[in-house]
């Protein structure tokens, strides 16, 4: 991933998450980087489920965190992603996306076992139907997504961004209170990550299409 990117680097990225948080787990250290490298980062979140005007103070300081500017496609009422009609979703997304237009889209995988991040990843590529750009996509949480027995077709270096990524998944400080969120285990996981990969911290994505 490091000299593709050297090779291509993107202006203009924009990542999808079903919830807040997701995106910072999924790829955090991978937007931080991006970012550092001039990239204009657009983390757009689908749906905000309990505790809207904590979750969405917490997100928006996560993205600043990274670089990145917040996005909420269906604003802060309480809702799940499952609730949202498929063809509203799509149509926000579409709307954001023609503003956009990404050179890299970063969305969920559709191996997620959550449900919410399986339409998620569904609406984004049926909104990128048109859209000439390269798509990776992340599992938040891969312990828990262990049965797949799949990590990815890439890894991205974040060795210079981990402090980076963890911070914005602290910024989350609701669900880090409940355990929902695991900062060490966080820390391991891109750790784990990295010595496959040959770096001393890495996120694994699934390659969906990448233009050469």
């Amino acid at each position: 991933m490091g000299r593709f990117l050297e090779r291509a680097p993107f202006g203009r990225v924009l990542a999808v998450g079903a919830h807040p948080d997701d995106i910072e787990l999924g790829a955090g250290g991978l937007l931080a980087r991006l970012v550092r490298m001039g990239a204009r980062v657009v983390m757009a979140v689908a749906s905000v489920p309990t505790l809207p005007e904590e979750r969405l103070a917490e997100a928006q300081r996560a993205a600043e965190l990274i670089g990145g500017e917040l996005v909420m496609l269906n604003g802060i009422d309480p809702v799940r992603v499952e609730d949202l009609p498929m063809h509203q979703l799509v149509a926000r997304l579409d709307d954001l996306i023609d503003k956009e237009r990404p050179e890299l889209v970063i969305t969920h995988s559709v191996r997620d076992v959550h449900w919410d991040h399986q339409l998620v990843h569904h609406a984004a590529v049926s909104a990128l139907r048109r859209m000439p750009c390269d798509l990776l996509a992340f599992t938040s949480t891969p312990e828990l997504n262990a049965a797949s027995n799949f990590l990815g077709d890439c890894f991205a270096d974040i060795t210079d961004t981990i402090e980076i990524k963890l911070a914005a998944v602290t910024a989350h400080a609701s669900q880090v209170a409940k355990k929902t969120v695991d900062l060490e285990s966080c820390r391991d996981l891109a750790r784990a990550l990295g010595r496959i990969g040959g770096m001393q911290y890495a996120e694994a994505y699934e390659v969906k299409r990448l233009r050469l």
